[in-house]
């Protein structure tokens, strides 16, 4: 089914940034305490369930999809320690790539990730469950934009006329910065030749990369770091997308009352709730992260069918 994008068109109901939880610098990653010598972390059993670590451990995965997305979510960090009564260690992540492969090799029990890596994850045979997707400002859905940009002053008025220009994606597997903008080109009638793709790698640093104008002076970004640059000036917006909510999830493995636990205090949630939980926030959070909206499985049916689109163009799409 072929999905039209239109501005302000929720896909299903919005996709927030997937910031990353922070990384306690005295306690090691999860790749760097495996679970046992000779086992792998999915045979750390529980009662009625199973942890990637062991009961008094939640192993958390963080996508690293901008500079400093560790210390910008440390404090929903902070809360799942809290809610949980267990030490929260954290897996440390180079890339997509790196979470996908853990959450289905079990290594992971909870992490905040985007729509398309939860539709990547599911088609490398993870086995997890939402809690909820993200919400970036109070009276929202749960979602975030896919801006599209060009450098300031650059001609280019509309994403038809991106066709046989070089064009900045953020990197293969990103929600916002290549699977919804591939999709939004396609209905455009474009198609991207491999040859005129750039990567920037992050969201901030593939914003640069468009205002700059050195390797492409067109592109997408996420709206927390492509707004910032319209703002002052340096890049110009052509058009944003509202793409489904990137979602905090878990192992369906867990013990049912971890699972409870989660799912009664981040589905639903707010900026208040954890602020009663007696968590500080930070001026990240404060800006760009309002709650987490409760999403099932179905609330990603849209990246499926975006994946289905733009299949032929995005190999992460090919399960």
């Amino acid at each position: 089914m072929q999905t039209t994008l239109k501005r302000g068109l929720a896909l299903t109901a919005g996709l927030a940034l997937a910031f990353g939880l922070a990384a306690c610098s005295q306690t090691p990653s999860a790749s760097e305490t495996p679970a046992a010598e000779g086992t792998t972390g999915a045979e750390a059993p529980a009662a009625e369930g199973t942890f990637a670590q062991d009961e008094n451990t939640i192993v958390f995965a963080t996508l690293p999809d901008h500079e400093g997305a560790d210390q910008d979510a440390q404090p929903i960090a902070d809360w799942v320690a809290e809610i949980t009564g267990k030490e929260v260690q954290f897996f440390e992540a180079t890339d997509y790539t790196a979470v996908v492969q853990g959450l289905a090799a079990g290594q992971i029990d909870v992490a905040q990730i985007s729509s398309f890596t939860y539709y990547q994850s599911q088609a490398a045979g993870a086995e997890i469950e939402p809690i909820g997707a993200q919400i970036t400002a109070e009276g929202e859905p749960a979602g975030y934009y896919s801006v599209a940009i060009k450098k300031a002053g650059d001609p280019t008025a509309s994403l038809e006329e991106y066709a046989g220009q070089k064009v900045c994606f953020v990197n293969p597997t990103s929600t916002s910065g290549r699977a919804i903008p591939t999709a939004a080109l396609m209905d455009a009638g474009v198609e991207v030749p491999e040859s005129d793709i750039v990567y920037g790698e992050e969201h901030d640093l593939t914003a640069a990369k468009v205002a700059e104008g050195t390797d492409c002076s067109v592109g997408f970004a996420q709206d927390a770091d492509a707004d910032p640059l319209i703002e002052e000036g340096s890049l110009e917006e052509i058009d944003r997308f509202l793409v489904p909510g990137a979602p905090i999830v878990m192992q369906a493995a867990l013990p049912q009352d971890v699972k409870d636990v989660l799912v009664e205090n981040l589905a639903d949630s707010t900026s208040a709730d954890l602020e009663a939980a007696g968590i500080e926030s930070n001026a990240f959070l404060d800006e760009n992260w309002f709650g987490f909206e409760a999403v099932d499985d179905a609330y990603f049916d849209t990246i499926r069918s975006v994946c289905e689109q733009i299949a032929d163009q995005v190999e992460a799409c090919r399960a």
